[in-house]
Order: C-alpha cells, then structure tokens, then sequence
C-alpha cells in the first residue's frame, strides 16, 4: 500500500522527470523573471504554477488569466505592427495585472490567443505601463513554443521574451511510477469530500489496470477515473477498488507491471 501525506503546496512525485521539473521549479521561483510550462493537456501545470508561485515569497494573490478576459473587446492593430494593439481589451489586461501586484500572473494557454492579446501582454511589460510592473508571469502552452512560432501561432518576440526559462511538465505515460501515489491521494481526497470513515484500497489487479492505461488526459484524467472507481467501490461496502469497479471506457487488456513506489512529496 502506498501511504502519501499531502502538505500545501505541494507537489507528489515519485519520477525522475517529474522531480526534475520540481526542482526546476524551486529554482527559479524566487527569480523576477517570466516562465513558461510546457505539457500536455491535464499534466498538472496549474499545479506547478501554484507551486512556483507559494516558493517566491510574494505576498501578492495568484490570479489566473484565460485568453477570452482580455481578447474579446481587444480591438485590432493600428497599423500592420501587431505589438500596436490597444482598446477596452488593454484596459482589461492592465487591471488584471494591477490585481496580481506582488503576485503571480497565470496565463492559460497564451501562445494560443490572438495575436493582438499576446501584443496586449507584451506591451504591459514591456513598455512600462505599469511602472514598475510587480506581477510574476507564468505562460502554460500545450505546444512547444518553438512549433507555435514556426507555426505562426506565437509571435516571435514573445517566444524571445521568455527564452530558455522554460519548465517541461512531463506527461503521465512517462512517469508510471507516480501513478499509484496519485491514485492513493485521489482517493483521500474522494472520501474527504464525498464522504466516508474508511480508507479505500487498491488491489493488485486494480492498480495494474492504472499503472499500464497510457492516461491520454493525464493527471485530470486520472482523478476522474479514481473519483469514479471509489464510489463504484464503496456501493457494496466494502473498502477495496477492484477492476469491476472502474470505468469500463478505459479498462482494457492489460500485461501486469509490478512497480515499488516509495513516498515522495516535494513542498
């Protein structure tokens, strides 16, 4: 049985990769300098950012920012200079900003806005209107920045901006053995919030079915899953999660891996 204890915070991991990036992480949480997060869909880059943001001792808020907040009023460029952009959208990003002072700025997705939000950013920090501006930035991508550039989704000198101050969350398929620890944490969390005196466990055949299923929505994916198989495990009482109690949509064959997971949470 895998024991986790779970502290603010913090992030579990048992990998290599996931630990490198952690470490990573720590380091440069304490620099006044934009970051990005690059990694699939549901891979935990939220969760980093939070991370990063609780290790910089900043005492300002951490503020989360989609692409629609400053884009859908944004008009468009004055003039063929995309960096021109101006409009209730900028006003927009300048009071967001304003309200991460001290603290950390979360943009979701950002390579993947319009051309004119990514201008809106740039120009914030960049030319001083906010002086000084106080705000960390955090970017998540899904995508490579290089691709997004190649691809004209990002625009250059927003990718020259962040340069080598990047942090690649790895996907779930290539850190199995974090896995279990996950599902075990999940399942705490399942039974705090849903309800419940007894801990749930789970058996061989259960845990092997998770630790070979290649996870394509990552660590999102993986909660449901967990949250699912407990109550499907706790209808006929009894405290363990057996593979007739998970989601048939992804329980398919599987060749069973044995794995020894030790304890490992980095705060």
């Amino acid at each position: 049985m895998v024991h986790v204890v779970v502290v603010a915070g913090a992030v579990i991991a048992c990998s290599t990769a996931m630990m490198e990036a952690v470490a990573l992480a720590r380091r440069l949480a304490p620099l006044p300098r934009a970051i990005a997060l690059v990694g699939e869909t549901g891979v935990g880059k939220r969760l980093i950012a939070r991370f990063i943001h609780t290790h910089s001792g900043r005492a300002g808020p951490f503020v989360t920012v989609q692409g629609g907040e400053v884009s859908d009023s944004m008009q468009p460029p004055l003039t063929g200079d995309d960096r021109r952009a101006s409009g209730p959208g900028q006003a927009r990003l300048r009071a967001t900003f304003e309200r991460a002072q001290n603290g950390t700025l979360f943009l979701v997705d950002l390579p993947l806005w319009p051309r004119a939000a990514q201008s809106a950013v740039l120009r914030v920090v960049e030319e001083g209107t906010l002086a000084p501006p106080t705000s960390r930035l955090i970017v998540a991508s899904q995508y490579g920045l290089d691709e997004l550039v190649d691809d004209g989704r990002l625009l250059p000198a927003f990718r020259w901006w962040i340069g080598d101050f990047i942090i690649a969350v790895p996907p779930l398929r290539g850190r199995f053995v974090d896995i279990a620890a996950l599902a075990y944490h999940f399942l705490d969390r399942a039974r705090a919030e849903f309800g419940g005196s007894v801990p749930m466990v789970l058996e061989p055949e259960a845990l092997d079915r998770l630790l070979t299923y290649r996870w394509p929505g990552n660590v999102r994916q993986l909660r449901g899953a967990v949250e699912w198989s407990w109550v499907q495990g706790r209808a006929p009482r009894v405290a363990r999660i057996r593979i007739v109690d998970m989601s048939r949509r992804w329980c398919g064959t599987t060749r069973r891996r044995s794995v020894w997971i030790s304890k490992r949470v980095v705060s």
